[in-house]
């Protein structure tokens, strides 16, 4: 064996450590922000109401609470429960299990897509990116929207190497045709790759493949048209969600300078939502992302294809208000463009090292040290946004028969999840008045507990936009009102014990 050989053997055993070592760290943050087992939040307690109180047929009507999953999901979630017993952890583990899976799913999808030297970039990226890790700990989907858009980029991948094997066809249509019970956005990705293959099928006049595929589009079509029926119809239409997610849909047509500054605002908000960058590395990553796709069409158009096209299959389904192009919704497209960034800043520095290597060394790592500084900070302080648990320990140990509870309206659905464990019955609190839009409202609610000794204001799930922070209007309004007596606070929530009895 001669010295480059050696030298090329040893560079590659140390990069496939390298890759384990990355994809071990990255189950390593998943585990520990799921063991933490932060207090639910707002959205996630209303879910698992749904989840807890409703039978297996009654998950295929629409949710309450303004609450939106795949029927599958839910289907899935609802065994898990009965099986391990109705607790956060319970609730919490087929996310995670998606999560960490997506993480092999990810080196199989980079190993067929992206340069070898690129790889590790990708994976640190995707392991440490902050949205990706506490999505892992959530009770929803889209820790599963991550799993099933990687599965079906990976299998058309294979399609395309394996030269379209049956038993690589078969298994695409299966898993397209089941994807979407379990991931909304899943139709993106599967039109996109089959879309993709049928093109690649098309020139080269293969026509017995085009009749598997188009044979498996049919199927994929039949089973999505049977869940639109069931759920996502009622769902589409749904007012209090077009509501929420208004400014989340493309103008189709834009007719305005503003329409038109919407596109760029969607695109640099995806980096920071969901892909967890900041304004540090935002330009750089935006540039990268660029060169990457002229870098990889040059050498995968079919690949390009695949990673962009559901990207923008979501965007023009938001066009016409059937899916949000924002967010966490939004978080299925984060592995594809981290591919394609990491083939863009590994051929930035592979071109500056020309004329410097510490110049192209420092891009990467200007891309990356925040990212990595944050996964590490939240690995020792994981990410816990609403510890409204922790308050209702605490006002259960302190509440005195007579008290009366006031909910801050936001809070509502995650205290009722936790007060039928604790021990709270429905007629012990009060649920506040929502007054976004009127905030003198807030004080004439107050003003009806005049005259109770002890009043528990419960917040969590504060809004904190328009203006004001609300719980600091309340507390102005209370402190017109009575007279402070014990206060709790935990992060995202608190509690607080005034006497309304008389002016203080």
């Amino acid at each position: 064996m001669n010295i480059n050989t050696f030298l090329s053997t040893t560079r590659e055993k140390l990069l496939k450590n390298v890759v384990w070592i990355i994809i071990g760290i990255g189950t390593i943050m998943r585990i520990a922000q799921y063991l933490y087992n932060r207090s639910l939040t707002e959205g996630e307690a209303a879910l698992a109401i749904n989840i807890v109180q409703r039978s297996y047929t009654e998950l295929f009507k629409p949710l309450d609470f303004a609450q939106a999953a795949p029927v599958g999901f839910l289907l899935l979630q609802k065994s898990l429960m009965n099986i391990m017993g109705n607790n956060e952890l319970t609730l919490r583990l087929l996310p995670l299990v998606a999560s960490i899976a997506s993480l092999f799913l990810f080196l199989d999808v980079a190993k067929k897509s992206i340069s070898g030297k690129a790889i590790p970039i990708a994976l640190i990226l995707f392991t440490i990116g902050d949205h990706l890790i506490y999505f892992s700990s959530e009770i929803k989907q889209y820790s599963s929207d991550v799993t099933i858009t990687l599965l079906l980029i990976f299998l058309g991948l294979t399609l395309l190497e394996k030269n379209f094997r049956m038993n690589c066809f078969i298994l695409f249509g299966v898993v397209g045709a089941l994807s979407p019970w379990f991931s909304h956005p899943a139709v993106f990705t599967f039109y996109a790759v089959a879309a993709v293959l049928l093109f690649y099928l098309v020139r080269r006049r293969q026509r017995v493949r085009m009749t598997w595929l188009i044979f498996i589009g049919i199927i994929g079509t039949v089973s999505l048209s049977i869940n639109y029926l069931v759920s996502l119809q009622t769902l589409s239409q749904h007012e209090g969600l077009l509501q929420v997610w208004s400014k989340s849909f493309m103008p189709l047509p834009p007719t305005s300078l503003a329409d038109i500054q919407w596109f760029a605002y969607a695109f640099a908000r995806i980096f920071k939502n969901p892909l967890g960058l900041f304004f540090y590395e935002l330009l750089l990553a935006v540039l990268s992302f660029l060169v990457g796709i002229i870098v990889l069409y040059s050498k995968k158009r079919r690949t390009v294809y695949m990673l962009l096209l559901p990207i923008l299959f979501a965007l023009l389904a938001s066009g016409f208000r059937k899916y949000p192009f924002q967010g966490r919704l939004l978080l299925f497209i984060a592995p594809l463009m981290f591919l394609l960034i990491a083939e863009g800043i590994y051929f930035i520095r592979h071109s500056t090292a020309k004329n410097s290597n510490i110049i192209g060394i420092a891009l990467v790592v200007i891309l990356l040290i925040h990212p990595i500084l944050l996964a590490g900070y939240h690995l020792i302080r994981p990410r816990a946004p609403e510890e409204l648990r922790t308050v209702i320990y605490y006002l259960r140990e302190h509440h005195e028969e007579g008290d009366c509870i006031y909910l801050y309206y936001a809070a509502q659905n995650a205290f009722r999840y936790y007060s039928d464990k604790l021990g709270f019955a429905e007629d012990e609190y009060i649920i506040g008045v929502e007054a976004r839009d009127n905030w003198i409202n807030y004080y004439k609610d107050l003003e009806k507990l005049r005259g109770v000794q002890r009043v528990w204001i419960v917040f969590s799930h504060i809004a904190t936009w328009g203006g004001v922070d609300e719980e600091k209007l309340f507390l102005s309004y209370l402190n017109i009102l009575g007279t402070p007596l014990d206060a709790f606070r935990a992060s995202g929530a608190s509690a607080y014990l005034y006497n309304l009895s008389s002016n203080p």
